[in-house]
């Protein structure tokens, strides 16, 4: 998931042999195929989105040999809400701890940049994605996320009408082409920013929010709908965006900071429909590089990029579809139309806060030479 959103979930395709989704992902500085044991004591821990970090002194343990001295890694791990899940704090891991990694290394050896596949704190306690208690998706169930604390399904709503909308929903694994292409209908213009595509001026490096539709394929993530007669609140988990819906009336800004345009909605029999429009330009606004319509590279959004959204739900009211049409005359030939399923979840279940920050954000594109994680609070 940038990102949080993209790790882990990499690991986990990749360890179970499913290259042909795995290898659309930006897995280029890690050696996901290769995995080290890093033993030794937590200079510094933070857990924050889209990416916690660790700085460690330990030694490396690989093919049965063990390192000739104690070093110094920084190590990726996963976003805030998914270590939540895993059943990991901010105080799960202190300065001074024993800690053992399982890692994925940095494909330049001299770069002491890894990312975590299994943590293992001092009291011998395992954290990693089967440890993890919110797996609601059939998708990611099969893929064995979650394999030690199996999901409650949930209930069927009560409600009826559009109100069976109303709840939370889990993102699913979503679906790459195996051609390494974007699905979008791209023009020239658009094929030309897509090859152009620079990792280091990416928004996955700072804090911009992944766009609609693309924040819908982030799989795991919890999304939450809520109701009533005058607005919809559409709050999606990562990136804790919030998005109020008028229903009827006047369009207005869908959140405070304008990222998302101008925004209306109409309900439709059992059917909510929201229109937007009045995006900002972004360099990722048609696709972030690991999600199905990126697929290996960011895809940039004119400010002519419209989007409508369809939500409905199954009758059994287990699954929330989320039809969208997205239009961009600058860099699309036609209007684009899919489609992502989410799995209702039980009510009740935690959103946890996604707390971006701009360090984090940035081990995106980190590369041999720049300045150390910071330790500390600063």
């Amino acid at each position: 998931m940038n990102h949080g959103i993209r790790t882990g979930f990499l690991v986990l395709l990749l360890a179970l042999g499913a290259n042909e989704a795995g290898a659309h992902h930006s897995t280029a500085v890690f050696t996901m195929d290769k995995v080290v044991e890093l033993r030794g004591v937590v200079v510094d821990f933070k857990l924050r989105s889209p990416h916690s970090s660790f700085v460690i002194d330990a030694r490396t343990f690989a093919d049965g040999q063990q390192g000739a001295s104690v070093e110094r890694w920084e190590i990726e791990s996963e976003a805030l809400p998914v270590l939540r899940t895993m059943g990991i704090d901010a105080n799960t891991f202190k300065s001074g701890d024993a800690i053992r990694i399982m890692a994925s290394p940095h494909r330049d050896a001299s770069f002491k940049f890894a990312h975590a596949q299994l943590l293992v704190a001092a009291d011998g306690k395992e954290y990693g994605f089967a440890s993890i208690n919110r797996v609601f998706s059939p998708s990611l169930r099969v893929l064995g996320a979650g394999a030690q604390a199996p999901a409650a399904a949930a209930a069927a709503p009560s409600a009826v009408g559009v109100q069976r909308l109303a709840g939370s929903w889990q993102a699913p694994l979503p679906i790459f082409a195996p051609n390494g292409e974007s699905p979008l209908p791209l023009n020239d213009v658009g094929v030309a920013a897509r090859r152009a595509y620079d990792r280091k001026a990416s928004p996955a490096n700072t804090c911009e929010p992944m766009t609609v539709p693309d924040v819908f394929m982030a799989p795991f993530y919890l999304f939450d709908v809520r109701l009533n007669d005058k607005q919809a609140v559409l709050h999606h988990e990562a990136y804790d965006i919030q998005r109020t819906v008028p229903l009827g009336g006047t369009p207005a800004a869908a959140d405070p900071r304008g990222w998302f345009g101008t925004v209306s909605g109409r309900i439709d029999g059992d059917l909510l429909i929201v229109d937007s429009s009045g995006y900002a330009a972004s360099k990722w606004g048609l696709g972030a590089e690991v999600q199905p319509m990126g697929n290996g590279a960011d895809v940039p959004s004119s400010t002519q990029k419209t989007v409508r959204e369809r939500y409905s739900v199954s009758d059994d009211g287990s699954t929330l579809t989320v039809e969208y049409t997205i239009t961009d005359p600058v860099y699309l030939t036609e209007p684009y139309t899919s489609r992502v399923e989410l799995t209702r979840v039980p009510e009740g279940t935690q959103m946890y806060p996604y707390d971006c920050d701009v360090e984090s954000a940035g081990m995106w594109s980190r590369t041999v030479g720049e300045k150390p994680l910071r330790v500390g609070a600063e």
